[in-house]
């Protein structure tokens, strides 16, 4: 039986990517894609998304619009790794698809209530959406097998901490979330840069089919600090877990979100001295992941 998920995505180009891997997984059911500020603004997030799914063919999925800003502080506009538009340069064709009615939070409501299995929400981007509906309706968490959060960096420097992009932007929905009561899997940065693509994987990519002409093209716009030639692959190694954890060594951790002055944000801390709370993934098969990858692009258009 497949496993019903939902994704929650800022949609850039790592996350175009775990959005492809989950929409032709054998092994994921996608109920929901809400969109979230990030990368760009909400409604540009949300073309992205919408674009992206068409060009896929997969215009079934139905796509509600999240939160613009953060709980509690401005958007924070000063990271682009993506490119202006958050997809590169690539240009599609008109849109033709539209969002629900109803915004994210509601349609994750909806989903989730009516599901007769338990859904898992894989978030991509900042944790505003996935925060808001936990506040709104505790309830739900009973319907939740668990939510897997994309960030934060194992072994990192405590006295210069890696900024990771999704906890940043919002790290107080970030701490709500992980102080939430619900399970809670943590894919840190680390896997997309162990399993990146490099120039060979991204020939291979290129010459599939017409969507991994897509992508290559996207990835020449795509900035990563770890990855100096390549792609990173930090979202769709999140969506992988859920698809096939076996490719993945994980360890019971205590997480929470530290807040540091100077740059008046959070970061992700990971301590496994103390009791834990929620799993981690601790180390990535770089193989088996492009091996899955490109048995789903294979399937895309």
């Amino acid at each position: 039986m497949k496993k019903n998920i939902i994704l929650d995505v800022d949609t850039g180009i790592d996350d175009a990517m775990a959005i492809a891997l989950g929409a032709f997984s054998n092994k994921l059911n996608v109920k929901l894609i809400t969109t979230i500020a990030g990368n760009l603004s909400v409604n540009a997030v949300t073309k992205n998304t919408l674009n992206l799914l068409q060009a896929l063919e997969k215009r079934n999925i139905p796509v509600a619009v999240g939160a613009n800003a953060p709980l509690e502080r401005e958007k924070d506009n000063s990271i682009q790794a993506h490119g202006k538009r958050g997809l590169g340069k690539f240009k599609f064709p008109p849109l033709e698809l539209k969002p629900t009615k109803l915004d994210a939070v509601e349609k994750m409501h909806e989903v989730i209530s009516k599901s007769k299995e338990p859904i898992i929400i894989i978030a991509l981007g900042p944790l505003t959406n996935v925060a808001s509906l936990l506040l709104k309706y505790p309830e739900d968490m009973d319907n939740i097998e668990y939510i897997v959060i994309s960030g934060g960096l194992l072994n990192d420097s405590k006295r210069h901490p890696y900024l990771s992009f999704n906890i940043m932007q919002d790290p107080e929905a970030a701490r709500y979330v992980m102080k939430s009561g619900e399970k809670i899997v943590i894919c840190p940065s680390n896997h997309g840069h162990t399993a990146y693509f490099n120039l060979d994987d991204i020939e291979d990519i290129r010459t599939t089919n017409k969507t991994g002409e897509m992508f290559e093209f996207m990835f020449r716009s795509y900035k990563d600090r770890h990855v100096k030639v390549g792609a990173a692959t930090h979202d769709p190694c999140a969506v992988a877990f859920a698809s096939n954890p076996e490719i993945f060594k994980s360890e019971m951790m205590y997480v929470h979100i530290r807040f540091l002055k100077e740059e008046q944000t959070g970061v992700i801390d990971f301590d496994p001295t103390k009791a834990p709370n929620c799993k981690v993934l601790t180390e990535i098969n770089p193989k088996k992941f492009k091996k899955i990858f490109m048995s789903a692009l294979k399937k895309m258009p």
